[in-house]
């Protein structure tokens, strides 16, 4: 009887580790392995539960203190494999609106897509930069608003009318030649001023009647 009702209790036992929740106590990023801290019990080192990891693979490692679920076939920790993630007091969820789809990250960026209002989000702290590397990017929208500087390191093509409301400055390229180059007509609803000199404005001198040619403008 004593044999039997101690192989109930370790059934049960095993039966109870099966599914545990707990948190990450150390991670291992080089050995992409951590161990879990489930009531008073500490696992040995384990894998955690990623999206992708054969032709495509992702990386989104857990963090210290983050509430996760330990699977542990027959029950036994030595064998389990770590579920991220659930939330906690210490980790709240960066939004509880059932249309978004929201990431905050440790710096405090969040992205996030609003499925009610049709809106992609991207909220990023000072400092921030975007690399894209060489390819092709097609922005195929109605309407694109840069409210910072734009730097163009190369040629910058504009296939249909441009309008430039604050001025315009332009430099010649190190390699010299005209700084700017017109072909078709120009039109101007005010002067153009060349070496300070007016196209409305300016005086001809040495100028008679008929036939003679004026003289370069003054």
């Amino acid at each position: 009887m004593h044999r039997m009702t101690a192989d109930i209790s370790e059934l049960l036992r095993l039966l109870h580790n099966l599914i545990r929740l707990g948190t990450i106590a150390e991670i291992d990023h080089d050995a992409q392995r951590v161990r879990v801290k489930v009531g008073n019990n500490l696992t040995n080192w384990r894998p955690w539960v990623t999206i992708r990891a054969g032709d495509a693979q992702t990386w989104w490692p857990p963090t210290i203190g983050e509430q996760v679920i330990l699977l542990s076939p027959e029950g036994d920790f030595d064998h389990g494999v770590i579920l991220p993630a659930v939330y906690s007091d210490q980790f709240a969820p960066p939004s509880t609106d059932p249309a978004h789809h929201t990431t905050r990250y440790a710096d405090g960026a969040i992205v996030q897509y609003d499925s009610a209002a049709h809106a992609l989000s991207a909220t990023l702290p000072d400092g921030t930069s975007i690399t894209v590397v060489p390819g092709q990017i097609t922005l195929d929208a109605a309407e694109s608003l840069c409210t910072g500087n734009l730097t163009v390191q190369k040629n910058l093509i504009v296939s249909a009318m441009s309008s430039l409301n604050g001025g315009m400055a332009v430099t010649a390229g190190a390699s010299g030649g005209p700084a700017a180059r017109i072909e078709g007509k120009l039109e101007a609803t005010d002067d153009i001023v060349a070496n300070g000199i007016s196209l409305t404005g300016h005086k001809h001198g040495g100028v008679k009647q008929g036939n003679d040619a004026s003289g370069g403008p003054q």
